[in-house]
């Protein structure tokens, strides 16, 4: 029976949703899986390669056996059935998985590579069988449209799986998860695949084992295909396969310095090279003729790919003039500044994408499986190309980005992309004669001779933090004329770099291009935010740090009677320039009580059992992905159960890049842990402090800990020479009026419905300039009802010390032009005494 071309063009249609729901899964597990095991580049690595081992596994596996099975429709729905499965029980399994992870990491604290190995197990045991079924469902496929001659099939096939993939990731990133959440998200997926299989599964009820041309399907094995009379082009493919995602890896990491380390970007970043792979299947697929010389244009594509990135990757810090002029034209449009975005990235990856989309299915072609072994020279190809993907992302992260940088990354990788293709000319003379190649790897001795460097003020710009700052300044390079960039650090978790004035009376730091620290206008809050829990703590003990920055917070705080302070940062990148900043911050990182730990905040809370007096928590602005794991509802219960049980956290929040909607959900969901909070401001920063029980700050302790040199030292330095000037300058309300302020939230920031993380959206306009900040402490000043009760007690015992703490809180009221307040303290100084 001969399948109706309504049926064909229907599983065309499920096979892209099959991509779909493949890249749905890839978003969330490594959401999930970031949350359990860290979100540093080692553990979002580990991920990345476990999946595309799976997928890799399961193609070479399944390719096999599809050759050998008759009902090639009925085990695509049982694929797809066994994808519904692993994922509906994958949520489960990670609660076991973290369980077993915890256990493992505080039995092994002096083994790391061991703890890491067994990361690798947990993650293998995870996602190994959803994605050796996914990696199983492209050679089925392939297979049950196999004719004689398959590459243009195979290349159709490849698109369209690809561009299903293309939207999975877009509506991930930006639709699903931001509206529905992680675990709906994830039905969604699983509806999909369910869908899936049931109506393969009616197909095969109808058609039995025939395959795409209505041809009976063999029950013979057929004769083996032999890898080794192929190994040239399998090996070839897999370094197609390690430059290609060698590439991607550099590009992400490039382009998150002009689109900002968010969520979106990576779903936006996913989709245009998806897109990419995608237009390069179909393209082959529209240009394959028969009795075309593949090997010959196997060679040509390859070529081109290493002479596009040679051409290119020179100029691209011009993108920074790009995406301002991107930023300016989309103005407050949030779906109009993405599309831009979305064609600058495709623009600056199109050419090698999709000439590494073309390249698979040339692949197949030059080893020509023929009908009966489709299954297995597709699970060859795919298996190998997968491989050298793996091998490509790892060495890209860990060897090239902080060896090299990225601009000789690239260079070095499109120089081994020209030298293969000069070793198969070499090799295979006989079909690759003719004068195309040479010409080509010609050019590309010409583009590797010409000298190319980058501006780095233009690479470490941060246009999507500060384009309408330039717009409103008078452009990119009047602003950044006026300071220059000590040292640029390029690692594998992110670029950082050390910014001074031209005048050298500031100097600050940048993490991908966004200002991070430093001893300008944010000085307040760094100190502040260390000093404020251990002021309000009668005996901190033990001291946790999330962050370490310029290391300014840690200043002053060992001074406190503390006997130990644990600082734990993500990112050994920013570690190297904490001497830029040794001036401001002491050296702190000497202080025999400070240890630096290099690990995500979270995970060591998740895997230490260590309990502390109080935590500072000081990751940059919870938009930024990996930040926003920090200002959950889970977090703060993770976080409050690492507390003693007079521990007391600590937590700031920008005011000038969060909407009052989304300010609310934020304070809403401190409460929900801390319901005894008070809140201070700083500049246009807020610092919450929360604990369990009602915080109150002892006037004399206060008095004695500003008499200690290095504590009173450490608040001068912000003006802050008083109690009465930390009580004046700072303090906003308490608990009640947070409260009050925050009751129209409907709903917590939580790890399944991360709000914050996709507030990037409203990051636009001239709104970050001051009018978010202004719109904000209006709102919180309005939520104050009648007085304000300052959160003082143990004023003193004698008369005397009592009329002298009100006199000096009334000259910090002084001091900062609240007259009425300052009179009111005073006066009452006077009744006392």
């Amino acid at each position: 029976m001969t399948i109706s071309a309504k049926h064909k063009l229907q599983l065309y249609v499920i096979f892209a949703a099959s991509g779909f729901s493949s890249l749905a899964y890839e978003i969330l597990w490594t959401k999930y899986l970031s949350l359990t095991f860290g979100n540093t580049m080692v553990a979002v690595s580990v991920v990345a390669a476990t999946f595309m081992a799976g997928l890799a596994l399961g193609s070479l596996l399944l390719g096999r056996y599809v050759d050998q099975k008759a009902n090639l429709l009925k085990v695509y729905a049982l694929l797809e059935l066994g994808i519904a499965i692993t994922a509906l029980l994958f949520d489960p399994a990670l609660k076991v998985v973290g369980q077993l992870y915890i256990y493992w990491t505080h039995q092994l604290p002096e083994l790391p590579w061991l703890v890491t190995s067994i990361n690798i197990l947990f993650s293998s045991l995870l996602l190994l069988p959803p994605t050796f079924c996914m990696g199983g469902t492209f050679p089925l496929m392939c297979r049950f449209y196999a004719r004689r001659k398959s590459g243009a099939q195979i290349g159709r096939l490849y698109a369209l799986n690809t561009l299903g993939a293309t939207f999975g990731a877009f509506a991930a990133g930006f639709w699903l998860i931001p509206t529905i959440g992680l675990s709906r998200t994830g039905a969604v997926a699983i509806g999909c695949n369910l869908s899936i299989a049931m109506f393969a599964l009616l197909l095969a009820k109808r058609y039995g084992a025939v395959d795409a041309d209505g041809m009976q399907q063999a029950t013979t094995i057929p004769p083996q295909l032999q890898a080794i009379k192929h190994r040239p082009i399998l090996l070839a493919i897999a370094l197609i396969g390690f430059f290609g995602l060698a590439y991607e890896i550099l590009w992400t990491r490039l382009l998150l310095l002009f689109i900002g380390n968010t969520s979106y970007a990576f779903s936006l970043m996913l989709s245009a090279y998806l897109v990419g792979i995608a237009l390069g299947g179909a393209l082959y697929a529209r240009l394959a003729f028969s009795g075309m010389n593949e090997k010959k244009l196997f060679l040509t594509l390859s070529a081109l790919m290493g002479l596009a990135i040679l051409a290119s990757a020179p100029y691209y810090d011009k993108l920074a003039y790009v995406f301002q002029f991107a930023y300016e034209l989309a103005e407050e449009s949030w779906w109009q500044l993405s599309l831009l975005s979305f064609l600058v990235v495709f623009a600056v990856t199109a050419v090698p994408t999709i000439l590494s989309g073309a390249l698979l299915p040339a692949a197949v072609a030059i080893v020509n499986p023929g009908k009966l072994q489709t299954g297995k020279g597709v699970g060859l190809i795919v298996l190998h190309n997968t491989l050298g993907a793996v091998l490509g992302s790892l060495v890209a992260g860990f060897i090239l980005l902080p060896g090299l940088g990225l601009l000789e990354s690239f260079r070095y990788l499109a120089i081994g992309n020209l030298a293969l293709v000069l070793v198969l000319t070499l090799y295979d003379r006989k079909n690759t004669a003719g004068y195309r190649i040479p010409l080509l790897l010609a050019v590309g001795v010409v583009l590797i001779l010409l000298p190319g460097s980058w501006n780095m003020e233009l690479i470490n710009s941060g246009i999507y933090a500060y384009a309408p700052k330039y717009a409103k300044m008078g452009g990119i390079d009047k602003v950044l004329g006026k300071e220059k960039i000590l040292e640029m650090i390029e690692g594998r978790d992110c670029t950082v770099a050390v910014h001074e004035s031209l005048d050298g009376a500031f100097r600050f730091f940048s993490v991908n291009g966004k200002t991070d620290g430093g001893t300008g206008s944010d000085m307040s809050t760094q100190v502040l935010i260390g000093q404020l829990p251990l002021l309000l703590h009668p005996k901190p003990d033990d001291v946790l740090v999330v962050g370490l920055g310029t290391g300014i917070t840690l200043k002053g705080m060992s001074d406190h009677p503390t006997q130990a302070i644990t600082c734990v940062e993500i990112s050994p990148e920013v570690v190297k320039v904490e001497p830029y900043f040794a001036h401001a911050n002491g050296e702190v990182l000497k202080d025999p009580k400070v240890t630096l730990v290099i690990n995500d905040g979270r995970n060591l809370l998740l895997t230490d059992p260590q309990l502390y007096d109080v935590i500072v928590s000081e990751p940059s602005n919870p938009w930024q992905t990996g930040n926003s794991n920090l200002f959950t509802d889970d977090f703060y219960i993770l976080a409050a159960s690492r507390l003693k049980d007079q521990g007391i956290f600590c937590q700031w929040i920008g005011l000038y890049d969060i909407t009052l909607e989304n300010l609310k959900i934020a304070t809403h969901t401190f409460l929900n842990t801390f319901p005894k909070v008070l809140v201070f401001q700083s500049g246009p920063d807020l610092i919450m402090v929360g604990a369990n029980y009602s915080l109150a700050f002892d006037y004399q302790q206060l008095r004695n800990r500003f008499a200690v040199p290095g504590i009173n030292n450490t608040l001068d330095a912000i003006g802050i020479d008083t109690p009465g000037d930390l009580i004046a300058a700072g303090y906003l309300f308490a608990d009640d009026t947070l409260r009050n302020f925050s009751k129209e939230a409907d709903c917590l920031n939580t790890d399944d419905r991360p709000i914050l993380e996709f507030s990037a959206r409203y990051n636009l306009g001239e709104q970050t300039l001051g009018e978010y900040a202004n719109q904000n402490l209006k709102a919180l000043m309005n939520a104050r009802s009648g007085k304000v009760y300052l959160p003082i007690r143990n004023f003193g015992k004698s008369p005397e010390k009592i009329s002298d703490a009100l006199k000096q809180i009334g000259q910090g009221y002084a001091r900062i032009g609240r007259n009425v307040d300052a009179a009111n303290f005073m006066r009452k100084a006077e009744e006392v005494f």
